[in-house]
Order: C-alpha cells, then structure tokens, then sequence
C-alpha cells in the first residue's frame, strides 16, 4: 500500500486500539453471560441457574457474533491471547470433563464392541438376528452363573429378550436390547463380562457351523461318488481317505492319520471243525501304510481289535496304543524311531444296508504330534464317514458283482452276431458334481457315460478300463459320440456311422425302466448294418441280462444270499451270476435245437467227406458228450453212424455243470484252434451252425464254473 501521513498513521492506530478495547469489553461480557469462568480480577456473583459450561457449538456462536461472520486477523489474534492468558481450569472442572471423557469412551467402545458382536453373529450377512438364537445364549449364560445375583440378573436378562416383540431383531434392535441388559446389570463390568461371553459362544458356534458346513458337503461327495465311480472300489476308496485325511489337516491342526479298510472273505484253509470260516483281508489304505498293509490277512482265531470289532459289529476306541496288547501292529519299526509315540485307534464295521458286517474300517494317529487322542466331533464325523462308505459300498458291490456277468455278455455277442467286430459298454452315471443348494422337483438331471469295458477285437478278451480310459464323456465334447446320447435320451436303437466305422447303439434299461447301460456295437467298414433279425437277437441276450440284474438287485435289498445248484454255493458272487446268465443262453440254444430233427442231420450224414469246419464242430460234439472213443473220432464212417435220434437227445439233457462229466477244455480249445462262427456260418449248414453254438456255450459255462 502506499505511504500514510505519519499524522494520519497515529489516529488509525490509536482507533484501532479503541476498537480491541471495545471487543475484549465486549467478549468479557457475554463469556459472563455464557457462565464462563474469568480471572479473579473480573469475578462477579454468578446466577446459579445457569450451567457454567459451554460446549463448542455455543462457543463458535458468541466467537461469530463478537467478531463477525468475517472477523479481523487480528482481533481473533486478540480473543485467542486473552483466552490462553485468562481462563483457568479449576480442579472440579478437569475431574468432571475427564469424568465424561472416560464415560463417553467407554460409551463408544461398548457401542463398537456391540456392532462387532452383531457382525460376528450374522455369519451369512443377513442383516439381523434370530431372537430364539439370542434367548439360547443368554440361557447358557444363565446356566453357568452360580451366585444367586448373577442368577437373578441372568433372569432379568432371559426376560428382557422373551419381550423383544420381533422375532429378527435388526443392528438397532440388538443395540436397544444390549442397553437394556446394561440397565439390568447396571454395572460395566458385568456387561462387559456377559459381551465377552457372548462373543465366546458365538465364535464357537461359528467354527461349529463353518466345521459342520464342509463336513456336510464332504459326506454329500461320498453320497454321490458311488455313482460316478464306475463300479470302481479303488476310487471310492481313495476318496473316503482324502476326506478323512483333509479334515484332519482342517480341524485337527494338521495331525496325520492312517487308515485302512479290510473285508471279509471266506477262509480256503479254514478247518471243518472251525466255527468261523473267515477271514480279514486288508484292501486299501492311506498312502503311508500302503506298502506296510495291502494284502495282509488277519485269521479268525488272532485276538486282535479289528476281529472284536467285526464279530459285535460295535465299534471301538483306544486312546494309547502302546498299552493295548489287544492292537496287532504291522509295522514295529515306527515305534523305534521314538521311544515316547504313541496314538489312538478308532475301529468301526462296515456294515450293509442290512446291518450285516461285511469288513472293518480303522483310523490311527500313530504319525500325528501331540495331542493324538480323538476329540468327540472327530469321532462323530469319522462315523458318519463310515456310514456314508458303507451306504456306497453296498451300491458299489452290487455294480462290481454284475461287471463279470457283463464281461460275459461281450463275449457272448460276437459269438452270436459275427458282424459285430467289438463292443464297448458304458455305464450310465449323473453329472459328478455336488449342488450347491436344493435341487428342483422335476428338473432334468444331466448324465454322462463312463466306459468300463471294451472287447478287443484282436485278442477277442474284454479289457477292463482302468485310468484315462474310464474317463467321463459329456455330450457336449463328444460329438463324434453324439449317437450314444441320442440312444440314451430316446431309449431308441441308433445306427451311425463314425469314426470310419458303422456302429449301433442299443440302450439297456434297468428293473426300473430307466437306462444304466449303453452298449456301441462296432460292426467294421466292411461289414453291412445288422439286419432286424440280427438286432433282436441282441436285444434277446440284453433281456437275458436284466433278468440277472433283476436277481442281483433283489439278492442285496434281501441281503440273503440265493443258489440255484450247488455248483454256484462254491463260486464268489460276481461269477454265480455271470454262470446264470451264460446257463440261461445255453437253455435258450437248446430250445432252438429242441426243434431240430433227424432229417435235419440228414444232410451231413449226406456226405462222402465233410468240409473240414463241419468235421472239426461234430468231432468236438461227439468229444464232449462222450458218445465214442476219441481214435474212432478221426474215422468219418463211424461218426455217421452217431448222427441220430440218441445224439438229440443227449444234446437236450447235456448238463454242462455235471460232475460226471470228464471235459478237457485245453483239447478241445486246439481242435477249435482258427475255426470261428463266420467261418462255419460260411461254410456250413445251419445244424452244424447250431452246433457250434451249443460247444461255445458249454466251454463258457465250464469256464466261469472253473474259476477260481
């Protein structure tokens, strides 16, 4: 600015000097009338209506109406020195805010403390609390208060939430009632003990939920994998232990488990005199014991857990090892590398849906640090776990049985059927996955095919599929397959060619009308179409293959076995009913030839010489009905003179499974040696045909009954 007349600066300063005297007047008398304390110099006999203390909002007003909405730098200057220099705190003035400071702060920490408590308690952030879930806790609360105030309080505060009018109280609501028990407890410290309380329960419950939520879906996964398994063992089994084992590293800290599972089999060396004929048979186990377990036996007459457990059918549990002589340990060694291991054992039968006691399951923590004992939620799971298994086992027993009558259908189809070069099967099973909520009433549910087994055209052996090989096709990767889901959803035979072949897929349904089986018959690129006639024969043996499947399923609901003859008392399950399907073939063949008469063997007595094929198929009859000495076999003159009435008829009463009957398989195998069903087909007439038929079916049938 420019210069001022000195004269003129002296009159300005001197006003200025008026005006701060006339605003500290000014702000001396209204901090009087606010109530405000003034230096002893100024002091004067206050209203003692008035509240000497003034908050911030008043302080700002009488700050604005002294100096103004905007107020000269230097009379705030002025107001902020006179301030400093004249207000004093008195004694009873600082113990009264600190009062209030410390009454406001806990205020905001107990509020905080309560919006946690909220959070932590709407564990699927639904915005409000169950009230019956509220009176729970404060019940527990209740329960564990001893003094006879406590309890009286603890009353009050039941009372207090049976009055709540809502039954979903929102973050207001549980504030509101959360002021209410502070009132009943009238104490800070009781209401900071009871929030603690809470909070406790409440994280316990949550860890409980959050637990029990994945152990759910874990046993969800083992209700479905029975179904997407393929009939296999191996993987059901391996997928009960990765359960086992990630809960363990979930909720037990991390200790390491071993486990096993061990079925029951009849005894081959077992005594007549022995009252239990059986056997323990370790199959599977975790990855550690593997080589230590599988394969091992435990006989009837061992005194051990796992034989206690199979004969009560109750489980058991040991918390230390190392003091039990009743626990049989395989591998000596793991206590050598520290002297002080020790663990629990858990044993649980394996039970049918019948209850009936098919093997042992046991878990150990011989690997896991301290602590090793099973904690009660663990033993809970691990039996539910147990139960889940056997539920599948049943369902997996009962596939695994039928796979060998299957394996006897391939080989049966293209004996019937020549054209037919090779079939694949593939079972029918759900999308393998576990929804995530509720499925609707009627929704379609999306199914896939597994092969589990596929003839070999070039060694005419059906291959179990095992790895990559029983590998899950989807419809919508597979487009080259795409007849097989049409098949599947029509129920309709389809024929298509792909691949560079013709192929057919037939769909098999179960007792219930709904498709378990797909079977793709490959035909070759040279082969025609199979004709009607040919298609129905198929369809016959599929017919066949229900029938036993009907027996098989009504076998296990029962839970009792069945024999037609004693020949299927000696053989394990899986092959009693693959002899019933291939006997039902052969009774089948024999009602064909029932048809057959002497004027039907005319025309290969007609011959002078026969065709080598038609010679090799009546050599091999004779062979094993026993109608002639085997040197008189080669000599074509005295062969005609079998070819009658007799020969039927002993044809028709041929019991393949008679101990009479002394058949070399091997031989007759190399007279058949290059000789196929095309070939004779071809070559020969129709009662020679036929008669090929019938020697198959009777080495099928000797076959299946042989195995051991």
């Amino acid at each position: 600015e420019p210069a001022k007349p000195a004269a003129a600066a002296v009159v300005e300063e001197e006003g200025e000097e008026e005006g701060e005297a006339e605003v500290e007047i000014e702000l001396r008398h209204d901090i009087e009338a606010m109530g405000a304390e003034r230096p002893s110099s100024m002091a004067q006999p206050r209203e003692p209506e008035i509240d000497p203390r003034i908050n911030i909002s008043q302080f700002l007003y009488v700050t604005e109406k002294l100096l103004g909405e905007d107020p000269h730098p230097r009379a705030l200057t002025a107001l902020s020195e006179f301030l400093e220099d004249s207000f004093q705190e008195t004694p009873q003035q600082r113990q009264s805010r600190q009062l209030d400071e410390k009454l406001a702060a806990k205020q905001h920490m107990m509020t905080i403390k309560i919006n946690d408590l909220f959070d932590e308690w709407d564990v699927d952030n639904l915005g409000f609390l169950d009230r019956t879930e509220i009176l729970e806790v404060m019940s527990q609360w209740n329960k564990n208060s001893t003094k006879s105030y406590n309890i009286e309080m603890s009353k009050q505060i039941c009372m207090a939430v049976e009055s709540v009018e809502r039954t979903d109280l929102l973050r207001q609501d549980f504030m509101n009632l959360c002021q209410t028990f502070h009132k009943v407890l009238d104490s800070d410290d009781y209401m900071d003990r009871l929030l603690d309380f809470v909070s406790l329960v409440v994280k316990t419950q949550r860890e409980d939920l959050r637990r029990e939520r994945k152990r759910r879906r874990w046993l969800q996964v083992m209700t479905i994998l029975p179904k997407v398994s393929g009939s296999d063992h191996s993987m059901y089994f391996r997928s009960f232990f990765d359960i086992i084992e990630k809960d363990f590293g979930y909720h037990g800290n991390g200790r390491l488990i071993n486990a096993y599972i061990a079925l029951v089999e009849n005894d081959p060396d077992a005594d007549e005199e022995d009252e239990d004929k059986t056997l323990l048979r370790y199959i599977a186990s975790t990855a550690n014991d593997q080589s230590i377990l599988i394969g091992r036996t435990l006989y009837a007459n061992q005194k051990c857990i796992s034989n206690q457990v199979r004969r009560s059918g109750k489980a058991v549990y040991i918390n230390q090892i190392r003091n039990n002589n009743q626990v049989h340990l395989w591998a000596m060694d793991r206590w050598a590398v520290d002297e002080d291991r020790d663990g629990a054992f858990l044993v649980l039968p394996l039970k049918t849906d019948k209850d009936r006691i098919v093997g042992v399951v046991g878990v150990d923590t011989l690997l896991s640090s301290t602590p090793t004992q099973f904690l009660p939620h663990e033993i809970t799971f691990i039996q539910n776990a147990v139960r889940s298994l056997s539920n599948g086992f049943s369902f997996l027993d009962a596939r695994h049985k039928f796979q060998r009558t299957l394996i006897s259908l391939l080989e049966v189809i293209p004996r019937k059927e020549p054209n037919v070069k090779t079939v694949s099967c593939y079972v029918v099973e759900p999308l393998p996955q576990v929804p995530s909520g509720p499925v609707p009433e009627g929704q379609p549910v999306e199914r896939v095919l597994r092969c589990i087994l596929v003839l070999n055209p070039k060694t005419s052996e059906v291959e179990v599929q095992s790895g990559a090989s029983r590998a899950v096709i989807h419809r919508s990767d597979s487009s080259f397959r795409d007849y097989l889901f049409t098949c599947l959803e029509k129920q309709e035979d389809q024929q298509q060619r792909a691949l560079g072949t013709d192929h057919l897929a037939m769909c098999i349904l179960g007792p219930d009308d709904q498709p378990f089986l797909v079977m793709d018959l490959d035909t070759g690129k040279d082969n025609p179409l199979l004709k009607p006639a040919q298609v129905k024969s198929i369809r016959n043996l599929y017919s066949k293959l229900v029938v036993v499947f009907q027996q098989l399923l009504e076998e296990v609901e029962k839970d009792e076995k069945t024999f037609l003859n004693e020949n299927e008392e000696k053989l394990p399950d899986d092959l009693k009913f693959a002899l019933r399907f291939e006997k039902m073939i052969l009774d089948d063949l024999k009602k064909r030839m029932s048809n057959m008469d002497v004027g039907a063997l005319s025309e290969m007595k007609s011959y002078k010489e026969p065709p080598a094929i038609i010679a090799t198929v009546i050599q091999v009859t004779m062979l094993i009905l026993d109608v002639c000495p085997e040197e008189e076999l080669q000599e074509w003159s005295k062969i005609k003179g079998f070819l009658n009435s007799d020969l039927l008829k002993k044809l028709g009463a041929f019991n393949p499974l008679s101990k009479d009957n002394k058949i070399d398989i091997h031989k007759i195998n190399d007279r058949l040696k290059g000789v196929t069903s095309t070939d004779v087909k071809k070559g020969g007439s129709l009662p020679s045909y036929l008669l090929y038929q019938w020697i198959i079916d009777v080495i099928s049938i000797i076959r299946v009954s042989n195995t051991s």
